[in-house]
């Protein structure tokens, strides 16, 4: 109320006016000068001025309503009693003198009472207004609304400040789940999702340090994350320890989140280091996922509204987490389904069992010797993984023939392109793939099948799965010959490059440790993609 009562006080001066407050028990605070020269002396000289002020506050504190009376000494006082949430706090008092002082004999006998010098009284006098007596319940009227008015407006911007603070941290909320929301691609990876998170939180809230800790759930997850961003004096590995032992239990007990403003960790002081206080909220859908910490406040304690935007956060979290785990097991079982019906393709030749998944390797690591993004090495390693799978069409005595094929027999061959892509066709996802189906077989000069493309026309895909195809052909035992040596199959690949191959793609593959290569090759296939690599590398 100080400001209001400086607005109020400014007010009765002008009107001539001296202002005071007084509290509950009847004793005055803040500045209680009087107005002018002649108040001045009236007042220091006259201790009964004050009582009988005091004497008016009483009764304005005991009926808890506005009054006003004229003292014998000259002077009219106004009490009217302030509020606080409808609650009497206190009550303010204003005076002035009246017109009795402008009778020469009532100012003497006024001065000789008060011991004054009469000469400089009527000197201070001079110039001052001096009202009727009359004027007090006017003025107090005045005084009331003064009052009521500037109490409104001091409520108000409090209310006002209230709100301010409130939208503002509204928005802050907003604008960071807007942020967090925008950034939700089911493919990222969760490391760099919940980097951002952290990130964010940093900016934000006013902290130290944010992490995010997630259990291992494999394919999505494979191992626990934790993820730091910030100064705190302690190492990733034992902020982890810290949300397995003392936080993991608490959650798992009850998963609500936890304020402590005072942390310790009692049973492992040094996992508590450095740590003054944390919110930690659980990171939880239909199953117990992991949780967010904030840590060490730069000022004050956590609030109930740092609780609210960390829970609200957490909670996109889940939403993120939840779909990136179920894409990831989505994506695990389709590519365990694909890996199933290539190998039933493989297993009508034993010659060529493991042909499709080791092309589909070439492919991929071929993909990233070339630069390309991890979706589209992704959309490479399926092509070349269902290269072959319209040989489902072909007849096994065909394809399992010890000698050389006749035209018939190698016009049916010539159809798997076809067959696969045609099989493929239907399944919407797999749109991608088709173009490295059909055209695995197609040669940079226009001499291959089914279409007889040239290189203008001959996609990247098909260009990097035909190499594949040919190098896994060549290094493998077959029905009708064994594995033809490194260096002839080096040589096979530099003689046909720019006819059969693509240069550019035979040149990256030429420049491998191809021993090294096969060597990986023969190990035992992995039976689906990773998962990993489907993710978005946001680094």
């Amino acid at each position: 109320m100080a400001g209001a009562f400086r607005r109020v006080r400014a007010r009765m001066d002008e009107l001539g006016l001296s202002f005071s407050v007084w509290d509950l028990d009847g004793l005055g605070f803040g500045r209680r000068e009087p107005t002018c020269e002649f108040c001045t002396a009236i007042h220091c000289a006259a201790e009964a001025c004050t009582a009988s002020a005091s004497q008016l506050v009483a009764r304005v504190n005991a009926e808890g309503r506005a009054a006003w009376q004229v003292l014998p000494g000259g002077c009219c006082v106004l009490g009217v009693p302030v509020r606080k949430r409808r609650r009497q706090s206190g009550t303010a008092v204003a005076c002035f003198p009246t017109t009795a002082f402008e009778d020469d004999e009532f100012l003497a006998r006024r001065c000789d009472e008060l011991l004054l010098d009469r000469q400089v009284v009527a000197a201070a006098a001079e110039g001052v207004r001096f009202r009727d007596p009359a004027e007090g319940a006017d003025l107090l009227a005045i005084l009331e609304w003064l009052l009521e008015a500037e109490q409104e407006i001091q409520t108000a911007n409090g209310e006002l400040t209230t709100l301010s603070t409130n939208l503002s941290t509204t928005y802050e909320e907003l604008s960071l789940l807007y942020t967090i929301s925008g950034s939700m691609k089911v493919t990222q990876r969760p490391a760099a999702f919940l980097r951002d998170v952290c990130d964010e939180l940093l900016e934000v809230m006013n902290i130290s340090a944010a992490a995010a800790v997630i259990h291992a759930h494999p394919p999505a997850v494979p191992d626990d994350i934790v993820v730091v961003t910030g100064r705190i004096d302690l190492e990733d590995e034992q902020l982890g320890r810290l949300a397995r032992k003392y936080f993991a239990p608490e959650l798992a007990r009850e998963p609500r989140p936890i304020v402590d403003n005072q942390f310790r960790c009692r049973s492992q002081p040094e996992l508590g280091k450095g740590i003054r206080n944390v919110i930690c909220v659980p990171v939880a859908g239909d199953q117990q996922l992991g949780m967010l910490l904030t840590l060490n406040k730069n000022a004050g304690d956590f609030s109930s509204t740092d609780i609210k935007l960390v829970n609200s956060i957490a909670n996109q979290s889940a939403v993120f987490m939840a779909n990136n785990i179920l894409y990831a097991d989505l994506q695990d079982l389709l590519m365990g389904v694909l890996h199933a019906l290539t190998a039933t393709i493989d297993a009508k030749d034993p010659y060529t069992c493991g042909h499709s998944n080791r092309v589909a390797v070439i492919s991929k690591r071929l993909a990233e010797e070339c630069g390309l993004a991890p979706a589209r090495v992704q959309q490479i390693y399926l092509a070349g993984l269902l290269h072959d799978i319209g040989k489902i069409g072909v007849p096994e005595s065909t394809l399992c023939k010890p000698g050389r094929l006749t035209e018939e027999e190698y016009d049916q061959v010539k159809r798997h392109p076809g067959i696969g892509a045609k099989i493929l066709g239907g399944i919407r996802q797999l749109d991608d793939v088709i173009s490295g189906i059909l055209c695995h077989h197609e040669r940079l000069d226009g001499g291959g099948y089914p279409q007889g493309l040239t290189a203008e026309d001959l996609p990247l895909d098909a260009r990097i799965i035909g190499l594949a195809d040919c190098f896994d052909a060549m290094t493998s035992d077959r029905i009708y010959r064994k594995a033809l040596p490194l260096e002839v199959v080096i040589r096979e690949i530099g003689d046909h490059a720019g006819t059969q191959f693509d240069p550019e793609v035979a040149g990256k593959l030429l420049a491998m440790d191809l021993e090294a290569f096969l060597e990986e090759l023969r190990e035992p296939a992995e039976t689906v993609f990773p998962v990993g690599l489907a993710q978005e590398d946001a680094t």
